[in-house]
Formats: structure tokens, C-alpha cells, sequence
């Protein structure tokens, strides 16, 4: 899964170049770099997946990638998410490590029946028209689930 950065998306540290926008919080200010801040970095991933290729926090610079994610926003969700994946998503950018699902409980959630975790429900399409379908604009998928997004606003 590895790809070309470019180099504005990367922090340099003391131990060498980090990729900002998929990093923990706590791996960025305090290089503690646990299993916790991989699942992090797994939820930045999923966000790629779902939205065909886009980086987190794409047209923001590192700063305000951190700044936004401080004060407790999150990455919305991509078009054609499943609310039962976004779910997923958000639970692996809780602001404390230790509250984020742990990868066996990740591998869980993946490994439940397509029909569970993959449904969409009709009243999430209300949003948008195109608010189900794969690939749409991002834009798109900013009004779905926004129980979800704000979870963690004014939390830090």
C-alpha cells in the first residue's frame, strides 16, 4: 500500500520524517508510538480506502491537519462509508489511546457478516443524493452521520 508522498506531508523529528496527516496525536507530540497510534494510523487507511484514494486531510497543510484534529475534528465521511465502517473509523481516532478499539477488536468488527457491516440504511441517502455512492465527490458525504463527526468536538 505504499505510495509516492509528497514531501509537505511529512513532520521531520528527531528520529526522522513522519507522515503528519495519519499519525496519533500523542506520536506527533510526544513520539509515543504504541500499538494504539497504529490503529490511528489503520482508521487514516480505512478513510483512503473508502474514499477511492483520497489522503486525510487532503488541501490542509500539517499544521492545520493537527491544529483541526486538537480541537477534536474529525475526517468526514466518505461517500458510499457505511455508518457500521465510519463507526469503525471514528472509534480508531478517539482522542485517548487507550480508548481506541484494540486490532483483534478491528479484525472483529471486519470479519462481521457483509449484511451488518456493509448495509445502508435509506435514510442516510436522504442527505444527498449522491451520498451512497462509491467515488462521489467528498463533499458529498459531509452531512452523513453527524452524530459521529462531532463526537469528540470540545473534548480536548
Amino acid at each position: 500500500m505504499s505510495r509516492a508522498l509528497n514531501y509537505s506531508d511529512y513532520y521531520v523529528s528527531h528520529g526522522g520524517m513522519i507522515p503528519v496527516k495519519w499519525t496519533a496525536p500523542e506520536a506527533i507530540h510526544y513520539k509515543k508510538y504504541t500499538t494504539a497510534s497504529d490503529v490511528w494510523s489503520f482508521g487514516c487507511v480505512m478513510y483512503e480506502i473508502w474514499s477511492v484514494g483520497h489522503k486525510p486531510f487532503e488541501g490542509f497543510t500539517n499544521a492545520e491537519a493537527m491544529e483541526m484534529v486538537t480541537r477534536g475534528y474529525r475526517l468526514q465521511p466518505p461517500p458510499g462509508c457505511p455508518r457500521r465502517i465510519y463507526s469503525m473509523m471514528i472509534s480508531c481516532w478517539h482522542p485517548e489511546r487507550l480508548d481506541r478499539p484494540s486490532f483483534p477488536s478491528v479484525c472483529q468488527t471486519l470479519a462481521e457478516e457483509a449484511n451488518s457491516l456493509l448495509k445502508w440504511r435509506e435514510e442516510d441517502s436522504l442527505c444527498h443524493p449522491h451520498a451512497s455512492l462509491l467515488g462521489a465527490p467528498l463533499e458529498t458525504g459531509a452531512s452523513l452521520y453527524p452524530d459521529l463527526q462531532n463526537v469528540y468536538q470540545g473534548r480536548q
